[in-house]
């Protein structure tokens, strides 16, 4: 009895029919598709001092982190399930000032991430992400993150909700990156409309690798800086089960973020 619960909780919800299943593999791929001309290249100067590199791992690191991209009620339980794809706007025309600089200043870097969440049980969700595999990127992430709804109003819409994350980055094998942070998150929903902001704290920790393309002068070095982080977003739900998030965090530059998903 106990391993048939372990295998149910791993199984697709029961509410997810075939034509959703369908539906959400029609989404993706043609969403992929219209992502695969946007360039992530990403340049970071070379000779960066100190302070260089922690303004680079603040931009870098920081702005890269997991973004909750979701309505701010939770999924439900164990019934439920979100899939999406999200686009991910990471200004960097700071770092072309690092350094030994730039040539020219450096466009904003846009990459998608795949999204996976479930309903664990009661108000508690999960959720992973990752950035699909394109050659032409420079930027690899992938992530998880955990929200406990602790609140929801009974005679009003609105709701409350702490979510924990972390997230590890590579970016063009010259710097990694692990961020962790906290947030709360509030929430209020009218018709098909949420809305929601939050605050919390992120921490990462970067690695500039060395060697012949090292940015730091052949020497592996490590830092680790910390920010506030600042969150408000909007989700509109077009029909069950298609939903559209739009998001801006702030850390140290501000990240434009939007998804198109499913929610069952």
């Amino acid at each position: 009895m106990k391993s048939s619960r372990v295998l149910n909780f791993f199984l697709v919800p029961p509410a997810i029919t075939s034509l959703s299943i369908s539906a959400c593999a029609v989404l993706i791929v043609a969403l992929l598709t219209l992502v695969s001309t946007a360039q992530a290249a990403l340049q970071i100067p070379t000779n960066l001092s100190e302070s260089d590199r922690m303004t680079a791992l603040k931009i870098v690191g920081l702005g890269t982190g997991s973004k909750i991209l979701s309505e701010p009620y939770p999924l439900g339980g164990y019934s439920g399930f979100e899939l999406g794809l999200s686009l991910e706007s990471l200004p960097v025309d700071d770092l072309a000032r690092l350094g030994d600089g730039l040539s020219s200043p450096q466009q904003d870097v846009v990459y998608p991430k795949l999204t996976f969440g479930k309903g664990l049980y009661n108000d508690v969700d999960i959720f992973l992400h990752f950035t699909p595999f394109r050659r032409q990127d420079e930027i690899s992430l992938y992530g998880a993150m955990v929200r406990w709804g602790f609140y929801q109003g009974q005679y009003l819409p609105v709701s409350a909700s702490l979510v924990i994350h972390a997230n590890a980055g590579n970016f063009g094998n010259i710097l990694t990156a692990t961020t962790y942070g906290a947030d709360l998150i509030g929430g209020i929903t009218v018709n098909q409309v949420s809305l929601f902001a939050g605050l919390g704290i992120m921490q990462a920790n970067g690695t500039y690798t060395g060697g012949a393309n090292s940015v730091t002068g052949g020497q592996e070095t490590k830092e680790t800086v910390e920010g506030l982080h600042t969150v408000v977003g909007a989700n509109l739900r077009f029909f069950d089960p298609v939903f559209l998030t739009l998001q801006i965090d702030r850390t140290e530059v501000t990240v434009i973020s939007g998804k198109l998903g499913l929610r069952f």
